[in-house]
């Protein structure tokens, strides 16, 4: 089999696979608050909490870099291996951007609460440990 043809199949079994990745499951505060509303209510805000796009801001920064990522993965693993790899990347950028955040800080109010100036921070970690990826066939 010719090196270009095994490249062509590789390429092929992409239309077959999605990743997507975000909040998975059914995580949940132990109020019973599911984080993935958390974090949509800071992706997006409300009247009263300002929006923290973590989400979006990290697909933006990483629009350029994925497509380059994705293609040198392909050339080098199966696509599952590829998928798997981008998928994790996305978690640490997300995790990382939830970990980073600092714009706009936090009402007095919830820094007397917190102790502490963190946006999208709390100490259980919860929203920043809560991202993963899956790999699903269409």
């Amino acid at each position: 089999m010719s090196a270009l043809k095994k490249m062509l199949d590789k390429y092929r079994g992409l239309d077959k696979v999605a990743l997507r990745v975000g909040i998975m499951g059914g995580k949940t505060y132990p109020d019973g608050t599911p984080v993935a509303e958390v974090g949509y209510v800071n992706e997006y805000g409300t009247d009263v909490i300002p929006s923290r796009p973590f989400f979006r801001s990290t697909v933006s920064k990483n629009r350029r870099t994925l497509p380059r990522m994705a293609a040198s993965l392909i050339n080098e693993h199966d696509t599952e291996t590829a998928l798997r790899l981008i998928g994790e990347h996305m978690v640490g950028a997300l995790a990382d951007s939830v970990q980073t955040w600092s714009e706009p800080p936090n009402a007095p109010s919830t820094i007397a609460q917190k102790g502490y100036n963190a946006p999208l921070r709390a100490n259980d970690r919860l929203l920043r440990n809560s991202f993963s990826y899956e790999i699903e066939e269409k």
